[in-house]
């Protein structure tokens, strides 16, 4: 009997994640689903070939515990598939650096120490780790640390791709543009960090102290959720995924759903890019 393909999925339990989870097991596949979500990953649980396990990407010893329970059960892997992120929006003028740093931590540490520790049982040669990246890597934007922590995920996903060929393991980067899940319902919500009296009430960020600083704030809040264009499906976004895990020479990037524009934005000079972003903030 052919043993059954199995991928580990990291942020299964909502949008993208949960959709392509389901997506690898209605083709065959063995999927162990993990987030830190333990009530929204109960919603796979008695789904057909889905295994939800709780993993916190953030903590060492949480993605050792599941790593020494999936060697003994099924012995290894072949796909690594990083999908946990965070979206935040906040001053990075100031903010504390525990704020950035949480970001970081899930968005670019939760895949390094994920791909570092399940390396061990990925097949090799044949094994393939996909980094689920940002059409927004390449934007420079006031208030959004997120950009930041893909465009060093792609960096680090490249590094990582030239250093595993030597051991048969194919490293890529899938860059969707927006997609209908929360981080798109986050852009919707962006005006409620820029009146709140309390940390708590901004979901743990500081208040924007600064008057000047609020004005603009508040701008970019209004504005940004008018910038997303066309948004697809995660079903869609999933189907893509499954598609591109099965290419026999990947390349290292592909992309869905990117938008022209700010492709086009990512090519002009800073100095005009700025002018337009100062102009429309002020």
């Amino acid at each position: 009997m052919t043993p059954l393909h199995h991928v580990l999925i990291t942020g299964a339990a909502n949008g993208l994640g949960r959709a392509t989870a389901l997506e690898f097991a209605q083709r065959g596949w063995q999927v162990t689903a993990t987030d830190i979500d333990t009530e929204a990953l109960e919603g796979l649980t008695g789904e057909e070939r889905i295994v939800a396990r709780v993993m916190d990407v953030t903590s060492d010893a949480s993605v050792v515990r599941l790593f020494q329970e999936l060697g003994k059960e099924s012995g290894s892997l072949d796909l690594i598939i990083n999908n946990a992120g965070v979206d935040r929006y906040f001053p990075l003028s100031e903010a504390p650096v525990e704020s950035v740093r949480e970001i970081f931590e899930i968005n670019l540490f939760g895949a390094y120490r994920v791909n570092q520790i399940f390396l061990p049982i990925l097949k090799s040669p044949g094994g393939r780790i996909i980094h689920i990246g940002s059409e927004s890597y390449h934007l420079t934007l006031p208030f959004m640390p997120y950009p930041l922590t893909k465009r060093a995920l792609e960096s680090y996903a490249r590094a990582l791709r030239l250093e595993l060929r030597f051991r048969g393991i194919d490293v890529v980067i899938v860059r969707p543009g927006p997609i209908r899940t929360n981080f798109i319902k986050s852009l919707s919500d962006i005006r409620n960090y820029c009146h709140c009296d309390t940390p708590e009430a901004s979901g743990g960020e500081a208040t924007v102290s600064d008057p000047e600083l609020s004005k603009a704030f508040e701008k970019f809040a209004v504005s940004v959720p008018g910038e997303v264009g066309k948004v697809i499906s995660p079903e869609k976004a999933a189907s893509f995924i499954y598609k591109v895990s099965g290419i026999r020479h990947p390349a290292s990037v592909y992309r869905i759903n990117n938008s022209l524009r700010l492709r086009l934005a990512a090519l002009l000079p800073f100095r005009i890019l700025e002018k337009a972003i100062i102009r429309r903030l002020s």
